[in-house]
């Protein structure tokens, strides 16, 4: 059930353009030639601006993904406006396979960059399908315009749709992928790809120039929302531990207002532990705590500081209130230890070799906390007796709470 509400909140925004288009075009038949007109221009625009998008913010995949759409957009106008069959059973049997194959493939490839020489194989891609287009349109090639839309299976329900039978075959395989990987991984991006690939079906299988328009721009939207979502998590969470970073910290800081606490956590002796299990150890240990952090701040908002601090924000809350949380905070990290895997620990000099890998690595915390109150304080004057109170907390001894009292 959570895995349920995860991906339906990550697609919400898709599911919210998906009814917009499908509301828009069972009016579009309402619309003048002029209408369609501006629809298909507005749409044009749409995609454009998300291509810059993606180029400003270097993102290849959803870059190569959109000029998939932005190529396909063009291609299916084009067989609306032409009356040559043969060429157009061609462009439309090609784009059938083309535009779900591209979009598989673009999915998985790594980000890195898109006009360096690892973009030469997906532009190259692309040219290729522009080639191979062009010679069997030019040579009138019937034999390869009737295999493009080879049958299959010969069920009356494959007849309302101009999507050829291999098309769908493909698109059936990338959208169970892709669903797979949206479950598995809750992305706006990966959610954006599996709209792209719902809003090409309906291209495809509609050939209606606002139909097309519509979904064109729709999946636009999808990719260019997800650029600035994933954009803004770059910018305000941290990589590592998924908790907000210390932009997001001073962002809630100044929103804070009346009584509050401010609690500053850091892991202790971390350095040493570091130099002795190696910094991927290191790094488990601070999603360990922020996985804590996550599950009994009490009604705190955590977020990671820096290095091996952590802050936590108690909007409403007074120190009598959170000095119980804030221990029993401490108690459940303390208990939390995990079994360093044999062979991991490397030796450092000057550190004593005292752990034995076959019992439970004993993880601890010190917390300092202040608060405010509506007279007095401002919330980086609080967040700095908070830092006093943790220094204080280091200083009688680690593993304990400090409070920093008004």
């Amino acid at each position: 059930m959570k895995i349920l509400v995860g991906v339906i909140y990550t697609l919400l925004p898709e599911i919210v353009l998906l009814i917009s288009a499908v509301l828009i075009t069972h009016y579009a038949s309402y619309f003048p030639i002029a209408g369609v007109l501006a629809t298909e221009l507005v749409s044009l625009f749409i995609l454009l601006v998300s291509l810059a998008l993606s180029i400003q913010f270097n993102r290849s995949r959803m870059f190569f993904a959109l000029l998939t759409l932005l190529m396909g957009f063009g291609a299916l106008l084009a067989i609306a406006g032409n009356s040559d069959n043969l060429s157009n059973q061609i462009l439309g049997g090609s784009l059938c396979l083309f535009m779900p194959l591209n979009l598989v493939c673009i999915h998985p490839l790594e980000e890195r960059g898109i006009f360096t020489r690892f973009g030469i194989w997906p532009f190259g891609l692309l040219l290729l399908e522009i080639i191979f287009i062009a010679v069997l349109m030019g040579t009138r090639a019937q034999g390869v315009a009737g295999a493009l839309f080879v049958k299959f299976i010969e069920w009356p329900i494959f007849a309302g749709t101009a999507i050829s039978q291999p098309g769908l075959l493909l698109l059936l395989i990338g959208l169970l992928w892709i669903n797979d990987r949206l479950i598995r991984q809750h992305s706006a991006e990966i959610a954006a790809f599996f709209f792209a690939m719902l809003a090409t079906a309906v291209m495809l299988g509609s050939r209606q120039p606002v139909t097309v328009a519509i979904f064109a721009a729709a999946s636009a939207l999808a990719f260019g929302l997800a650029i600035v979502l994933e954009s803004w998590s770059m910018a305000y969470l941290d990589e590592l531990t998924g908790l907000p970073g210390r932009r997001a910290l001073e962002e809630h800081m100044r929103q804070l207002g009346g009584r509050y606490v401010i609690a500053m956590l850091d892991v202790d002796h971390f350095k040493i532990f570091n130099d002795t299990y190696g910094h991927d150890m290191g790094d488990q240990v601070l999603r360990l705590v922020a996985s804590r952090l996550q599950q009994c701040a009490g009604g705190g908002k955590a977020f990671r500081y820096g290095g091996e601090e952590f802050g936590l924000l108690y909007p409403g809350k007074c120190l009598k209130e959170t000095a119980p949380v804030l221990e029993d905070l401490r108690s459940d990290i303390e208990s939390s230890g995990f079994n360093p895997r044999r062979g991991e620990r490397r030796a450092t000099p000057g550190i004593q070799d005292t752990v034995d890998d076959d019992k439970p690595l004993r993880v601890t915390v010190s917390i300092g906390a202040a608060e405010n109150n509506i007279s007095r304080g401002d919330p980086w004057g609080v967040l700095k007796n908070a830092d006093q109170a943790l220094y204080d907390a280091k200083h009688n001894g680690r593993n304990q709470v400090c409070k920093h009292e008004l």
